[in-house]
């Protein structure tokens, strides 16, 4: 099993006020260099989660034509950073070190009151 170094919670639809799940251990990994350079997706970081984490996307491809239409997936914080949801990946499906790798846009930090 990948060691986990932080946790953050989901919250479903994005924005909601109350967490749908919360200390989901996850590994956040900064990714901009890669996220500007795909074709048709954009994200800044991605987390790598447990493999039976119910973290859900909403990007789609309409029949017939390669544009992405992005839709606000879950939303994920980690401390006070937001991330929406962009793709859901998993990785090594059976395998004993089965994960899925959530690719995430930076939507907002919030700094505490000094």
């Amino acid at each position: 099993m990948p060691a986990y170094p932080s946790t953050c919670d989901i919250y479903r639809p994005f924005d909601d006020a109350t967490p749908t799940e919360t200390g989901i251990e996850c590994r956040l990994v900064p990714d901009l260099v890669n996220g500007q350079r795909s074709l048709g997706l954009t994200w800044t970081h991605y987390i790598e989660v447990p493999s039976d984490t119910d973290v859900r996307d909403a990007c789609t491809r309409s029949r017939d034509t390669s544009s992405i239409t992005y839709a606000d997936g879950d939303e994920i914080r980690i401390g006070t950073t937001r991330y929406a949801t962009v793709w859901v990946e998993p990785h090594d499906r059976d395998g004993v070190m089965a994960f899925r790798r959530v690719y995430l846009l930076r939507h907002e930090v919030t700094w505490p009151e000094v």
